[in-house]
């Protein structure tokens, strides 16, 4: 008789720590590789962002100094401003955590990897939703911080204001953050092979009632014959201030402390963590529950892809693009599907001139007559830089690589039934027409609000358009010139060396034209008179148009001659 010893061994998960402590070293060598071997990208990067919140903190300080000047209706607008702004907050980074959350765990290797491993779901969850928090939450600090700096300054509040600023953020984040995880899970159940329609009709739902609200304040503001408009005003932005609302809280805590009432903004501190942390567990052990089922859903449903015509997609191209002929609309036809199915193209312009547009509806046009020439003149000028500046960031990072996007079936450009000229003029126009059509709605919005003069406004209408050509031109034509076919991911594509100089020139062409047009505003307020054009910005406006149609043109006529002697 052989006696059989059978030793068992006890496997122990590894903590959510160690997963932790692995992210971060992720995360420490991808910014050492970054530093390392694209220096001037991390120093562009800190550049853009910098000058990001210092445009902002000066255009906070402005409207908290204006505010200022009427203190009596200042005391009841400022309250509001948080209010409204929170809310939006909340919307915007439970659908952004939502998308980043599904990313994260039903559509990487990673899960799939964790998941086999002993390693309970609750950790691959709790991981995966502080990556997305971390990701989703950059616009609410980069929108926050010179809000928070502004009205320190202007109202010269003592020391404690800024750390019970700066936790209210932190413990407001997880609360969308978690409806979004959420979200998520919801999708991966009931909708396994349709994330991306229903991300697209979530957000298309959630900008629609945006707009219909804020129409809604439009009017209500409009009525400044009635006696009772202010009434009907705030009957509007009753729902912003409800007591149950998370948005409602953090409003709290930045009031009270803006009064010095420390002791009451940290009691709602201790609500709003609380809450928090509960929200956040919550969804984590939901998420943990099902997340093994979801996973087999989101990875094993039938696939309903057969049933999906394009017919709406050839619709809105015949519509869009009827100017270009077939074979033209055929190739068109392809990018404008690559971009409705995937939602970080589309879900970031729509977000980014959201925002935008809902800053520019928001503008009192019941009182046009209350801005004097100077402030028309100041606020056109900031919304042509805004508007460009996000223009740049968008071509930079999704039309530059659209020559690259064809990877290593670039080859087949040869057998498509278009010259390489046409190829690259078809791709010009598709991106043309995107971001014209985005940034002229915003501009025609901005004109309407302020109620400018006919020059100003076919100033700025022109320069728009204007801009949006020379943009267009050199993504296209630098990506055509220094084009990366081994990579087939966007976000790589627009970061490396190619890239880096589109961004770096789309800067620079951007420089320039803001200047221009500065230079336009300037000339038109000191005349005294913005009805009737000067000389001196007549000239001003001719070098504008002909810097941005001259970008163009040169870098379409580089990057054709480098692309037709492409060897595929």
């Amino acid at each position: 008789m052989i006696d059989q010893t059978v030793t068992t061994r006890t496997v122990v998960s590894p903590p959510l720590g160690l997963l932790l402590h692995l992210k971060l070293t992720l995360f420490r060598n991808r910014l050492r590789q970054l530093t390392d071997q694209t220096p001037l990208q991390l120093l562009l990067i800190i550049l853009f962002v910098g000058t990001i919140w210092g445009g902002l903190y000066l255009i906070f300080d402005h409207v908290f100094i204006f505010m200022g000047r009427f203190q009596e209706q200042a005391v009841i607008a400022i309250p509001y401003v948080f209010h409204i702004f929170f809310a939006a907050m909340t919307l915007l980074l439970a659908f952004s955590t939502a998308i980043l959350a599904y990313g994260a765990l039903f559509s990487r290797e990673e899960p799939a990897f964790l998941l086999a491993a002993p390693n309970p779901p609750r950790n691959v969850v709790g991981i995966m939703y502080l990556e997305s928090l971390f990701f989703a939450s950059w616009s609410l600090v980069l929108l926050g911080m010179p809000l928070m700096l502004a009205i320190g300054h202007v109202q010269g509040l003592p020391w404690h204001f800024y750390p019970i600023f700066i936790l209210a953020f932190l413990g407001f984040v997880p609360i969308p953050g978690a409806i979004g995880l959420l979200g998520a899970l919801c999708v991966a159940l009931f909708a396994p092979r349709r994330p991306k329609r229903i991300a697209f009709i979530v957000g298309g739902a959630l900008l629609a009632f945006l707009i219909i609200w804020w129409g809604r304040l439009w009017d209500a503001s409009a009525m400044h014959l009635s006696k009772d408009w202010i009434s009907h005003f705030l009957e509007e932005l009753r729902y912003v201030k409800a007591a149950l609302l998370p948005s409602s809280w953090v409003a709290r805590i930045i009031q009270l402390s803006i009064e010095d009432q420390p002791a009451g903004a940290l009691f709602y501190l201790g609500v709003t963590f609380s809450t928090s942390v509960f929200v956040s567990w919550w969804a984590t052990m939901i998420t943990a529950r099902w997340l093994i089922p979801a996973f087999g859903r989101a990875h094993s449903a039938p696939n309903r892809s057969k049933r999906y015509s394009g017919w709406a997609s050839r619709c809105l191209t015949q519509f869009a693009f009827f100017y270009l002929p077939a074979d033209m609309r055929a190739l068109i036809l392809k990018d404008v599907r690559s971009f409705l199915r995937d939602p970080m193209q589309w879900s970031q312009l729509v977000i980014l001139f959201g925002l935008l547009s809902l800053y520019l509806i928001y503008l009192p046009r019941s009182r046009p007559e209350g801005f004097t020439v100077e402030w028309k003149a100041l606020i056109c000028f900031l919304n042509y830089g805004a508007v460009t500046l996000i223009l740049s960031t968008f071509t930079s990072r999704f039309v530059f690589p659209m020559i690259s996007i064809e990877g290593r079936q670039i080859w087949l450009v040869g057998l498509w039934p278009l010259s390489r000229a046409r190829v690259i003029i078809a791709k010009f126009l598709y991106a043309l027409t995107l971001t014209a059509v985005a940034a002229m709605s915003v501009t025609v919005l901005s004109i309407r609000a302020l109620n400018l003069p006919l020059v100003l406004a076919i100033a700025q209408g022109c320069a728009t358009f204007a801009s949006c050509i020379g943009l267009c031109g050199l993504a296209i034509g630098l990506g055509a010139r220094l084009p990366n076919f081994r990579e087939d991911d966007v976000g790589r594509i627009a970061s490396g060396v190619g890239g880096t100089v589109n961004l770096i020139a789309s800067v620079c062409l951007v420089a320039l034209g803001v200047g221009l047009f500065g230079g336009i505003c300037l000339s038109l307020v000191r005349s005294g008179n913005l009805h009737e054009i000067t000389l001196t910005s007549l000239s001003l406006f001719i070098a504008l148009i002909c810097l941005s149609l001259s970008t163009a043109v040169v870098s379409m006529t580089s990057g054709l001659r480098a692309f037709r002697t492409q060897q595929f």
